[in-house]
């Protein structure tokens, strides 16, 4: 068979051929569409950042990547055979960006043909300032109550500031950094301990350390009472002198012994003894606390009084005791207020 005759066999009835193949191209196109299947996988975000200007917002830590391919294949793809990243070290000024998320294959995701990624979002905006550096104090974050009885006498936070690094505006803003939470309750005594410390953003980097040493110094609790404005009381002043001049009246911290009713701390007294003397004229008198039944005195003032006396007018006989400086104490309308620190 010559040449025209291959091409004029070839050639007949050529539509219906043309169809033929047509149909046969869409049927291979259907069967390998039909095999072709998608999965969702969720993926970290790796972050390459820049020295001069660094995120100033928010940003996705993870996005979802959509597989597309053989059904049989893409199972086969574990999560870290995709990697994801954002690469900012190419932004080298302020403003907001469309960032692409770029995807990569790995592992056996190399071998698997056909294969589609799709990240989503494909892109994130985010807005960058130039990266600000200073030192800050630290400051711990307590919970609960010490036993019932007991105080935080003092604390110590080792060390007790550290370098942060982050967008200008967040690094300003920034006052301190806190620790982790320092469980107080049920304690008695003396502790200390290794506790993380806690960012106020991701976009903020903790240069020296993640974690500090916190010693707390705990002290059983004493109960105190101030009070202002304690009478002072004159006794065995002789009756034929009296005081030349009003005495200001005194102070005193109580300490109440277990169970003791505070309100009858209001009953404290000094006293100013006045024995020996029988001669007008000004006088250093020494004060003794007279505290009331169930409280013990922890500290007192003043010590001593400086007073003048006179010779009593008469009738002298009125005067007796300590008539006379209480008389003129309570003509100040001066009484004893508790003062509870």
């Amino acid at each position: 068979m010559n040449l025209d005759s291959r091409i004029s066999k070839l050639l007949e009835n050529w539509p219906a051929k043309v169809i033929s193949l047509v149909v046969a191209i869409f049927i291979m196109f259907l069967y390998n569409l039909t095999r072709l299947d998608q999965r969702l996988i969720t993926v970290p975000l790796n972050i390459s950042e820049g020295r001069s200007y660094v995120p100033a917002t928010e940003y996705p830590k993870t996005v979802r990547v959509t597989i597309r391919g053989d059904r049989d294949q893409i199972y086969r793809i574990r999560e870290a055979d995709i990697v994801a990243s954002l690469d900012l070290t190419r932004y080298e000024s302020e403003g907001v960006f469309r960032v692409p998320v770029k995807l990569e294959r790995r592992g056996d995701a190399r071998d698997i043909d056909p294969l589609e990624l799709r990240a989503d979002p494909a892109e994130i905006p985010i807005s960058f300032e130039r990266l600000a550096a200073k030192r800050v104090a630290i400051s711990p974050t307590f919970k609960g109550f010490l036993e019932q009885g007991y105080e935080l006498n003092s604390y110590e936070i080792v060390p007790p500031e550290i370098a942060i690094e982050g967008p200008t505006s967040l690094i300003n803003g920034t006052k301190d950094i806190s620790t982790d939470v320092i469980e107080l309750s049920g304690k008695t005594g003396d502790f200390s301990l290794t506790v993380p410390l806690v960012k106020p953003s991701d976009l903020i980097n903790l240069i020296d350390v993640n974690t500090v040493r916190f010693t707390a110094r705990i002290q059983k609790q004493e109960r105190r009472i101030t009070l202002d404005n304690v009478t002072i009381r004159a006794v065995n002043l002789n009756p034929a002198l009296t005081l030349a001049d009003l005495i200001p009246t005194g102070k005193m911290t109580l300490l109440p012994r277990q169970g003791q009713d505070m309100a009858t701390a209001t009953n404290a007294l000094l006293e100013a003894d006045f024995k020996d003397i029988t001669k007008p004229g000004q006088y250093s008198i020494p004060l003794t606390p007279i505290p009331p039944e169930g409280f013990d005195v922890e500290a007192y003032d003043p010590l001593v009084i400086t007073v003048r006396l006179r010779i009593a007018p008469a009738p002298a006989s009125n005067s007796s005791g300590g008539a006379g400086l209480q008389g003129q104490n309570q003509a100040q309308g001066s009484t004893s207020q508790p003062v509870v620190p």
